[in-house]
């Protein structure tokens, strides 16, 4: 029985909801590694009880030091920018043109594609992020080379604009229709039609987006008031254009193009109205919060405000917390996680907790994805992804998971070290990376 079992010992912790989490102290992950279950958690509990159960000799499976934690669903993020996470950011609109722009044209050349695929889906495993929704630049060959190398829980699509763009980023609106069809009848759910926002992409094109994405079962994704410029910015365009004259908001924008729904997500959602919160709800779209990237500048974030969690559970708007890489300024969730909480605190919203943040960042990113409940925890009958992580042995014993968590991730000195935080990533039972320091 054993050959077809693989036992993980160890100390597993993991948010059960937006308040509460679980915490495991020497316990045993027992997964199967054969048959339609390979990599499923079918047992799991104090080390002493599963031992007895399976008959295993403890002393021949020594106990990890560490902490095991879900592996992390980042539903927004921009793989072609990570090499601008960290330039100035004075204004998001003068970040987009001075620097991610410039970047993002690059990836018209497949052979610098592929490289920057290979090299950065490597660092987004190994801190831990194992599936989640992003975005490519807008063409074909970079994203083929990102779906090429992505794990299969990533859905990615090459962003579509048409206007108010530089040159070398500008598709006519017959090249953005043909490529949204394109791909999505290519690589299916595995695509994600991406209009990059509403100021520059055309009306048509967005309605285009919206149905091929429902057509082929594909994630739709944007932006969505970020800041308070672009929200002028958008609707002077939009009010100016034959048909949305009488636009009230926004989000009004994308319900005229039929873009809300279920299946679509919005990146930021900082400045909405209350009527636009009920838009949102009323259409069960998912909102992406991105705390480190809407940081203050100070934080190397573009300064665009605190995202309003608060009104979003009190209109029923589902939501999880998102990186932006690279308006967000690190790779590793466990920064998106310190960030959410820091703000929040600083803004005097004291419920605003690490267990929220780590069930905002793995349970609930798998949900929104439509995973179901084999991804994002670590229970009987999911799969077992998880990371492992150092942890105060002393914290352990006291059995506080808001301490623990706390203590995991302000352990780390300086924020570029939430890149390193991560020692192991686990996908399925087989662990797919090592830390090398």
């Amino acid at each position: 029985m054993h050959d077809k079992m693989k036992f993980f010992r160890g100390n597993f912790l993991q948010s059960i909801n937006d308040q509460d989490a679980c915490l495991l102290v020497d316990g045993i992950v027992a997964v199967a590694v054969d048959g339609q279950s390979s990599g499923r958690v079918v047992a799991m509990g104090p080390a002493t009880e599963i031992a007895d159960t399976y008959e295993l000799d403890l002393a021949s499976l020594p106990k990890q030091a560490g902490l095991y934690l879900p592996a992390f669903y980042d539903l927004h993020f921009h793989w072609v920018q990570d090499d601008v996470r960290e330039m100035p950011k004075a204004s998001l609109l003068e970040w987009l043109e001075k620097y991610t722009f410039p970047t993002e044209a690059k990836y018209a050349d497949r052979g610098y594609a592929r490289e920057k695929a290979e090299y950065f889906w490597k660092r987004i495993l190994s801190v831990g992020t194992i599936g989640g929704l992003c975005y490519s630049s807008i063409h074909e060959i970079a994203l083929e080379e990102a779906l090429r190398v992505a794990p299969e829980h990533f859905s990615i699509g090459n962003v579509l604009m048409t206007m108010h763009c530089p040159e070398a980023l500008t598709q006519t609106i017959d090249e953005a229709l043909a490529s949204v069809e394109t791909c999505a009848a290519k690589y299916g759910a595995r695509y994600a039609a991406s209009p990059r926002f509403a100021p520059t992409t055309a009306p048509e094109v967005l309605e285009a987006s919206a149905r091929v994405a429902e057509r082929y079962g594909c994630f739709l994704q944007t932006h969505l008031a970020e800041n308070l410029a672009e929200v002028d910015w958008v609707l002077e365009m939009y009010r100016a254009l034959p048909g949305f004259e009488s636009v009230e908001s926004y989000t009004d924008i994308y319900k005229r193009v039929g873009m809300l729904g279920p299946k679509t997500v919005f990146g930021h959602c900082i400045h909405l109205s209350d009527a636009e919160w009920q838009l949102m709800a009323d259409s069960q779209s998912i909102i992406a919060s991105c705390p480190s990237s809407n940081a203050p500048m100070e934080l190397l974030g573009l300064g665009s405000g605190l995202y309003d969690w608060q009104k979003a559970d009190q209109f029923g708007v589902r939501w999880a917390l998102c990186s932006d890489i690279g308006g967000g300024p690190f790779l590793s969730m466990f920064d998106v996680m310190e960030s959410f909480v820091s703000q929040n605190r600083a803004a005097s919203i004291s419920n605003a907790s690490y267990i929220q943040a780590l069930y905002r960042s793995t349970t609930i990113g798998a949900e929104l994805l439509g995973l179901g409940t084999t991804k994002g925890r670590i229970a009987v009958g999911s799969d077992f992804d998880a990371i492992l992580v150092p942890v105060d042995q002393k914290l352990l014993v006291a059995g506080d998971p808001e301490a623990i968590l706390k203590s995991v991730v302000q352990s780390v000195k300086t924020r570029q070290e939430y890149d390193g935080l991560v020692k192991s990533t686990i996908i399925k039972g087989d662990v797919r990376f090592k830390a090398s320091h």
